[in-house]
């Protein structure tokens, strides 16, 4: 009798073991199935991350620009340039605010460089002025230290002497460092605007005259890149003032010194086209 109730017993036990293994069985395939969602999304945001990094890690960039640059002396006597040519080499880096673009497309940097080297040949705008400096041929000169620079005919110097004339010449170099802001709207392309504030040095030459300056120039800018290689635009403004060297041969002169130096100051404002190489 009890191994019938036995024998009886056995197919239900069977039943509920059966049962429990496929709840398990369930169990199981849903903590893989949750698993690999979690492992898949990971791989995702990987895959999205290294995508933002390839597009957000070309930080250092080198521009090579052409300037049309507008020069003028702001103190006495008005006088004006224009420029035969003006070329610029900039070198700098983006150092970025924070490491994820904010929405997905924005970031917010600071722009610093070392290195702002530029160079313009210009001559007198209007050549007027030219006949009202220097020496009047009666012995007397209406000079004030700075014609000597911007006339294509200097009085007096050892270029003159032997008919060499070798034009006027402007050096700069700076530094720079400003607020930026980029945008990536689509794929590669970053577009960028920034404002950047330039301590510059600055030097005029014209023949064996000498002037140079030292002051902080400023410029705005919007530029378009896609990947390597990039274009841009900005306005660059300053104003500078000068003190003037230069060998002083009069034998009346009551100043001791051999060199005779006065002050002048020159405002620019110029429009710079560029190429840029970002990395």
């Amino acid at each position: 009798m009890f191994a019938s109730v036995h024998a009886q017993d056995t197919p239900t036990d069977s039943v509920i073991g059966s049962a429990v293994d496929q709840k398990a069985l369930a169990d199981s395939l849903q903590v893989l199935s949750s698993e690999f969602a979690k492992l898949k999304s990971h791989v995702v945001q990987m895959e999205k991350d290294d995508q933002l990094e390839k597009i957000w890690k070309r930080k250092k960039y080198i521009k090579i620009g052409y300037a049309t640059p507008s020069i003028e002396r702001t103190d006495g006597e008005e006088m004006e340039w224009e420029t035969d040519f003006a070329i610029s080499l900039q070198q700098g880096k983006t150092a970025y605010l924070h490491a994820k673009p904010l929405w997905g497309i924005i970031k917010f940097g600071i722009d610093f460089g070392f290195a702002d080297i530029s160079y313009a040949k210009v001559k007198l705008k209007d050549m007027e002025h030219e006949g009202s400096t220097g020496s009047t041929g009666t012995g007397n000169s209406n000079t004030d230290g700075f014609d000597d620079i911007v006339s294509d005919a200097p009085n007096g110097s050892l270029m003159d002497m032997v008919g060499i004339n070798l034009g006027m010449h402007k050096f700069e170099y700076g530094l720079h460092v400003g607020p930026s802001i980029s945008i990536n709207p689509w794929n590669h392309t970053i577009i960028s605007s920034y404002f950047h504030a330039m301590p510059t040095a600055s030097g005029l030459i014209q023949n064996d005259t000498f002037s140079y300056g030292f002051g902080c120039a400023t410029s705005a800018g919007i530029s378009i890149a896609y990947k390597v290689f990039s274009v841009g635009v900005e306005g660059r403004w300053s104003k500078i003032k000068y003190k003037q060297t230069s060998f002083d041969d009069e034998e009346d002169s009551d100043n001791v010194s051999i060199f005779d130096t006065e002050k002048f100051k020159i405002k620019e404002s110029s429009t710079r086209f560029y190429i840029a190489f970002r990395f």
